[in-house]
């Protein structure tokens, strides 16, 4: 599954009125970068209808529960982690109850990098990059019982023209959510700033490994993190990948994990 996640150069930041999502719904939106300041809008009061405008606001399509029977609303984005994109839908009654956002400079972002595109696989997680200028470092980060875990380090290439980056995740059954820190080189106007979160809904089929009997290598089904025990239940192997090399271990009888699951036994030649 991919997704496009593209900064505009110079502003992160686009505003649009009046855009009709549904007879009788119109859409204010807003995006740019949470940066630990609080996002402030003006809810007029319909007189005719006897009703405050705004009927519904969602952050990066994520319904709040806000008291909109208010004149003023704000959004301090709890649950966001500083420099993470955030794009907000305003619905309302029609064009002629309008709500107005008083500070949308508390969203501003001035830079030319970018996360230009992302995606997650149940093999691969890659991202792309525009405007890099220096070598920062990228983190990879995963959603663990509601707190991110950094996954994996990697040095920025510094290319200003663009550069592709990988990573290989260790995949649960079920959803797994990542996104990718980026640490600015340091001396500039912003320490980091957070890619979009990417979710994947993993669920495998077993995999499946030949020979049974052998001498060099086990070929697997598809790419999966294994463990191999002798017959005395002490791990003497672990890795990832498509295929194993077991040259190191001795004659006789192991058995493979694959994912902490799915066990097979095999004899080692």
């Amino acid at each position: 599954m991919r997704y496009l996640f593209a900064f505009h150069l110079v502003l992160i930041c686009f505003l649009t009125r009046g855009q009709a999502t549904a007879p009788g719904k119109m859409e204010t939106s807003l995006a740019g970068v949470f940066q630990n300041k609080t996002l402030f809008i003006q809810n007029p009061y319909n007189r005719t209808k006897r009703s405050f405008c705004i009927e519904d606001i969602r952050v990066n399509d994520i319904s709040l529960e806000l008291n909109y029977k208010v004149s003023a609303i704000k959004l301090d984005f709890t649950g966001f982690d500083p420099f993470t994109p955030v794009k907000v839908k305003i619905f309302h009654a029609d064009s002629l109850c309008t709500p107005t956002i008083i500070n949308p400079e508390a969203i501003l972002f001035h830079t030319i990098f970018r996360f230009s595109e992302i995606s997650l696989s149940d093999s691969a997680f890659y991202w792309y990059t525009k405007g890099e200028r220096g070598k920062g470092e990228f983190q990879v980060e995963r959603l663990y019982n509601g707190i991110w875990v950094s996954q994996e380090e990697i040095q920025g290439s510094g290319r200003y023209e663009g550069q592709a980056y990988s990573h290989f995740p260790l995949l649960e059954e079920g959803s797994n959510k990542y996104r990718v820190k980026y640490s600015f080189p340091a001396g500039g106007r912003f320490s980091h700033l957070y890619s979009q979160e990417i979710e994947y809904e993993h669920y495998p089929d077993p995999v499946e490994f030949k020979p049974k009997s052998a001498k060099t290598k086990l070929t697997l089904s598809r790419a999966s993190h294994y463990e191999i025990y002798d017959k005395g239940n002490s791990l003497v192997l672990e890795g990832q990948g498509s295929e194993i090399d077991v040259t190191v271990l001795r004659r006789g009888n192991y058995v493979i994990y694959f994912n902490g699951k799915d066990p097979g036994s095999f004899i080692k030649e």
